[in-house]
């Protein structure tokens, strides 16, 4: 494959571009699960979705490119105790997704590996629409893979996948200590064909002692209740084996593909015991009157069906409260349309396109009569709501959207948002008002707000129109790496006195290297770039050589806005304003060189942090991995790529937290304001 055909992305155009929501798992996992406790099997579940890192490691090691993309952006693991039920488990799947890919490991008589079975199935439509659009730009398939295996296999796969896949120069000239792994493989092989033949024979024998009900556990092997046979049944089965016709001989031969197929036909799932597995058999195999004619007098398929939760559960209605994940109170410049030309309209309408499209493909598909072009529009199904009152020629809309979450029970997530053109203004400015968030009952097991890193997203229209048409928050938002030369410093610094301003400014102040070039060593890990590319839409990132950046803090030592006592100081440990030892003033001479290199950010009101190389070298911070199993892994960080990810919850806790409503505050739960 040429280099220009392959797909290369780094890890931090991946973790960027490709979101995931937790529903696309959580879905999947629950509706595999769902159809195999269906079926009776027994069996474990385990999912993960593949992180950036590992899709950058991927892109690198193998040739992508073409039709030839990453498949496995979801990974669902399924794990079987039972040799047989591999092919069973296969049956199930094809029944639930649209395959795209079979692929099985091979076994011959010279070698022993881990057998399973791989499929690659398409996305669910409603679950494809949950990840990102840009996903689909970035050499990955809109599929899932699912891995079946068996518990024995599993049980040592890991260990075999590291050390011997991974790993082969530990056999290099070591062939005993191969053969010797090989010996236990094939155990492992053995014992799971042993398996079943010992229930099989077991069964057999259960059958010639006429034990009906413990034949029926011990040939199908699924999970059942602890039920007693009918007695009618039971005596059926023993008259009509003693006549010759046999009917317990059919049931034992019927293979458990027959059952499953009837278990998975039926419309709602059913209780799963010796009575229910002969009725079903009957209705496909056995076509026998007498076993109809009992289990129609029985109500088989009711008899045992336990009471569901929902209909049991007693649930305390409480008010909801209302959380937010994302704001901005921001004007729309249109500097990314070329058509513009400070026309207001032509973004206004451009704003309302973005907008509507972005309502129209999240909620389309629930309300089927919505109008294809924007336009007011209400509805309401249960918990999703759609109300825009759209009015072009006050150039006007409003929205306000809200589903219920499908994985936390209890909990709404609402958008809202506001467009409108300032015509008091000169020239007339387009202005966009959002709120992201959730609301849910206040539970006692639960801390009040949870974390912003845990919630922080914004909507996807406000990054159409913030990538698309453009933004200026009291200076042009840029996801492009700026520099501030001198004749900068002047708008810059009535940037940061701009009361109306929303986005923190992140300035990062470094020397010069031996070239000429700026000297950002200091930073370690923290990537400038990078850092600009993931907080560009809610907060401004600029860099500056020394002598610009001493001449900047010097003017802004000199305003009131900074001194000390500005009421708008945020109280925090590390956060603060200017202490008159640290910025050159008239009189005292600059400060020394060692204390440049300095990370700033100033907030909107006035507070100021102030880092140093000593800040990001002792800086440790707590994240998240990749699920593994049922257990998720937790990592520290240290250094610049630790300080890295304590700005961005900075700057995510701040907007989450920070009052940009003057007074105002989005509160429209059923209507929206005209």
């Amino acid at each position: 494959m040429e280099e220009s055909e392959r797909f290369i992305f780094t890890k931090e155009e991946l973790t960027e571009r490709v979101q995931v929501s937790p529903v696309v798992e959580s879905d999947l996992k629950q509706i595999i699960s769902d159809r195999m406790e269906q079926c009776g099997l027994y069996f474990r579940v385990f999912s993960r979705i593949k992180t950036a890192t590992s899709m950058a490691r991927k892109f690198e090691q193998k040739e992508y490119g073409g039709e030839r993309r990453i498949q496995d952006l979801v990974g669902v693991r399924i794990n079987l105790y039972f040799d047989d039920d591999v092919e069973i488990c296969r049956h199930i799947m094809e029944q639930t997704f649209e395959v795209v890919d079979w692929s099985t490991s091979e076994r011959n008589e010279d070698e022993f590996k881990p057998i399973k079975l791989n499929g690659v199935f398409r996305l669910p439509e409603y679950l494809k629409e949950e990840i990102s659009a840009d996903t689909w730009e970035m050499g990955i398939d809109d599929t899932f893979e699912v891995q079946i295996k068996t518990m024995f296999f599993e049980g040592w796969h890991e260990i075999e996948h590291d050390m011997r896949y991974k790993g082969e120069e530990l056999w290099v000239n070591y062939s005993g200590f191969s053969r010797y792994l090989n010996s236990i493989l094939a155990t492992l092989e053995l014992c799971d064909k042993s398996m079943v033949t010992l229930f099989e024979d077991l069964g057999h024998t259960l059958y010639k002692d006429g034990r009906w009900s413990d034949m029926i556990k011990s040939h199908f092997r699924v999970k059942m209740s602890d039920t007693s046979l009918y007695p009618e049944v039971q005596e059926l089965l023993d008259s009509d084996s003693e006549n010759g016709s046999k009917l317990a001989k059919k049931l034992y031969k019927t293979k458990r593909i027959v059952l499953i197929d009837q278990l998975l036909k039926r419309s709602r799932r059913v209780p799963i015991n010796v009575n229910t597995i002969i009725a079903l058999l009957n209705e496909e195999v056995l076509h026998d009157g007498r076993l109809t004619a009992i289990f129609r007098k029985r109500d088989v398929y009711n008899d045992g069906r336990e009471e569901s939760l929902a209909e049991s559960r007693h649930y305390e209605l409480r008010p909801l409260t209302r959380q937010t994940v994302f704001q901005m109170c921001t004007e729309v410049d249109g500097s990314r349309i070329s058509d513009a030309a400070a026309d207001v309209g032509v973004i206004f309408d451009a704003c309302v396109e973005q907008i509507y499209g972005w309502i129209v493909k999240k909620y389309g598909p629930l309300f089927k009569d919505m109008p294809a072009r924007p336009t007011t529009y209400h509805a309401d199904i249960l918990a999703y709501h759609v109300a825009v009152n759209l009015d072009r020629q006050k150039k006007r809309m409003n929205m306000h959207v809200r589903h219920m979450d499908p994985d936390v029970g209890g909990r709404i997530w609402y958008s809202e948002a506001s467009l409108l053109i300032a015509e008091e203004k000169f020239p007339p400015k387009v202005y966009l008002n959002v709120s992201n968030g959730y609301a849910e009952a206040k539970r006692d097991d639960r801390p009040e707000r949870e974390g912003a890193g845990t919630f922080f997203s914004y909507p996807g229209y406000y990054k159409l129109i913030a990538d698309g048409i453009g933004i200026f928050n009291s200076i042009p938002c840029s996801n492009r790496r700026r520099i501030i030369r001198e004749e900068g410093l002047p708008v810059l610094e009535a940037a940061m006195q701009d009361p109306n301003r929303n986005f923190p400014i992140v300035v990062i102040v470094s020397k010069a290297d031996g070239d000429g070039m700026m000297d950002e060593d200091w930073l370690g890990a923290f990537r400038v770039s990078d850092f600009t590319r993931t907080v560009w839409r809610y907060a401004h990132v600029l860099t500056c050589y020394e002598d610009v950046g001493r001449k900047l803090l010097e003017h802004l030592r000199q305003t009131s806005a900074f001194l000390p006592d500005a009421k708008t100081h945020i109280p925090s440990e590390g956060r603060g304003y200017f202490p008159a030892r640290d910025i050159p003033s008239e009189g005292r001479g600059c400060r020394p060189a060692r204390d440049i290199p300095r990370l700033y950010i100033f907030w909107p009101g006035g507070a100021v942090d102030d880092f140093g190389p000593e800040d990001v070298e002792n800086s440790s911070f707590g994240r998240h991995l990749e699920a593994r199993g049922d257990a998720r892994t937790y990592d520290i960080v240290r250094g610049g790529q630790a300080f890295y990810h304590k700005i961005v919850t900075d700057l995510r806790d701040w907007n989450v937290s920070a009052d940009m409503w003057d007074g105002f505050q989005l509160e429209i739960m059923t209507e929206i304001p005209g």
